[in-house]
């Protein structure tokens, strides 16, 4: 649990974007393949951190957006009375 509290903190000011934006840094390290495998390891271990906060970051957008547009879908128009 410790970890995910840290992960949690090193999100916690980070727009979607910046994340974004460090996951393509990170994969393009691991596509180089350049250091020890053991750097790899934990180049990849931060990369799958982002990875799964940018996957919940747009889990979190979707679902709101399918209430928004249910509670759109429910009002009547008001022209049409």
């Amino acid at each position: 649990m410790a970890t995910q509290n840290t992960n949690e903190s090193k999100f916690n000011d980070m727009t979607y974007e910046e994340a974004v934006t460090k996951l393509s840094e990170l994969i393009s390290v691991l596509e180089k393949g350049e250091g020890s495998f053991d750097e790899l390891m934990e180049v990849y271990k931060e990369a799958f951190e982002y990875y799964t906060y940018c996957s919940e970051y747009l889990n979190s957008a979707g679902e709101k957006m399918r209430e928004l547009n249910s509670k759109i879908a429910s009002l009547q128009n008001p022209l049409e009375d």
